[in-house]
């Protein structure tokens, strides 16, 4: 089995790669880069920062999470007088999804620092700068463990940045990625982690793990994450909950709401890697026990007619989280797409809220 995952492992790492390749290929021959230089430069970007966002990886886009949630809040429902500072700008920002990269007055075309430029002042009437060593200095730098929607993401060491995207939610952002590709949906991920964060608008008051909304018979299982070591972590268990985010994890939301009573679904630790795994498998379970793995609790149960997909990353490294869960689609489609394998349904919820 080791040697099937490592053949797959190197398969898929191998595949990842032809794939950037291919995007970068594609895409490069057709474009003049002496005149897209020239280009640059007239519009006061640096021919460092240019070779820069020349040299950024090719991404491929990916689709909004939060269209999935059926419980979620409707935002063509609401008006825009009811919409915060920081959805006017998320809205704004999905508008563009598509818009080509370049040096184009926008909405024609955008490059990353114009379409932050351009979804600041449609959607907050914010006037910033351009360029991105400019939008660096404005607002408040804050840890990517605690980021809210509107926040921006910086990729670069301060004073030399060289690419900005608008963080949306659910661990994703929009941005104008490169010459050759339009305006798209990310999730950040180590392969290309940003470097630093700022806050232009107010903070949101925190969201902290509750019950609210949570009816008789249900579980809800709070998702959170730690940016720093690439993992997730799930709990049925509202002091858990609060104790991780208290502890510098990121609050992502209920992930999905369990029955009260079911099959159960166990949770292992590997003191490793520092990874947690679930599993409604007794068999898996007690194979791991074997392996070294510390069998800590019934976390929650299974019953419902919404699937919960398990992934494997065989990319991960180090304390990198090597499976997810997700009821998502979306979020499942979209880390098959960067290279993770789908292990299928490991358990059934009762339903989805809005995370």
């Amino acid at each position: 089995m080791k040697k099937i995952l490592q053949s797959m492992s190197l398969f898929l790492t191998l595949f990842f790669i032809l794939s950037v390749s291919k995007a970068l290929a594609d895409t490069s021959g057709s474009i003049d880069w002496n005149a897209e230089k020239a280009k640059a430069l007239a519009a006061g970007y640096s021919e460092k920062e240019f070779e820069a966002i020349k040299n950024m990886p090719s991404l491929p886009a990916e689709e909004d999470v939060s269209k999935f949630y059926e419980d979620s809040e409707n935002y063509q429902n609401k008006t825009v007088k009811s919409l915060s500072l920081q959805e006017r700008v998320v809205e704004e920002a999905k508008k563009q999804l598509g818009k080509p990269y370049g040096l184009a007055n926008p909405p024609q075309q955008f490059t990353c620092d114009r379409l932050v430029k351009w979804v600041y002042k449609q959607g907050a009437n914010i006037d910033l700068p351009g360029i991105t060593t400019n939008q660096e200095k404005c607002g408040t730098e804050i840890p990517l463990n605690q980021l809210q929607i509107g926040d921006l993401l910086f990729w670069g060491n301060r004073g030399a940045t060289y690419h900005v995207a608008v963080y949306i939610g659910n661990n994703q952002y929009i941005h104008a990625p490169n010459y050759g590709q339009n305006v798209q949906i990310n999730t950040i991920s180590s392969y290309f982690m940003p470097s630093f964060a700022r806050r232009i608008l107010p903070a949101i008051p925190k969201k902290v793990p509750n019950t609210n909304g949570q009816k008789a018979g249900e579980q809800y299982i709070f998702r959170l994450y730690n940016p720093n070591a690439g993992q997730h972590h799930y709990t049925g268990v509202v002091y858990e909950a609060q104790s991780v985010q208290n502890a510098g994890w990121s609050y992502e939301g209920v992930a999905w709401v369990s029955p009260a009573k079911g099959k159960n679904v166990y949770r292992l630790y590997n003191k490793n890697s520092g990874e947690h795994f679930y599993t409604a498998s007794s068999y898996e379970k007690d194979s791991l026990v074997k392996a070294g793995w510390r069998f800590e609790n019934i976390s929650w149960h299974s019953g419902g007619n919404v699937p919960v997909y398990r992934l494997f990353n065989p990319k991960a490294k180090g304390n990198e989280e090597s499976h997810h869960y997700t009821l998502n689609t979306y979020e499942r489609n979209n880390l098959i797409k960067n290279g993770w394998k789908a292990d299928g349904t490991v358990w059934y919820a009762l339903r989805a809220v809005k995370p």
